[in-house]
């Protein structure tokens, strides 16, 4: 059930950000701008290789884009 409660709250608030960009709230990014990227994944229970999942994420991400400025990765762990 609380499965259900979270994916429903984060469907929620991708939903509102969405009708918020659609509508006019939002600004398109421009060259020179910095680029701003959410990775975010789960690495509970049964989800092996979750750790590294981003790092790699990140490192291809890199090589496809042709980045070699640095960037900064904030996680955040929670223990259930």
């Amino acid at each position: 059930m609380m499965d259900f409660i979270l994916e429903a709250w984060v469907s929620g608030a991708i939903e509102r950000a969405k009708a918020s960009w659609v509508l006019g709230a939002g600004k398109p990014w421009q060259p020179g701008e910095k680029l701003k990227l959410l990775f975010a994944g789960y690495n509970g229970t049964r989800n092996t290789g979750s750790d590294v999942r981003p790092e790699e994420t990140l490192r291809q991400l890199r090589h496809i884009l042709g980045l070699t400025t640095s960037s900064s990765v904030r996680c955040h762990r929670t223990l259930i």
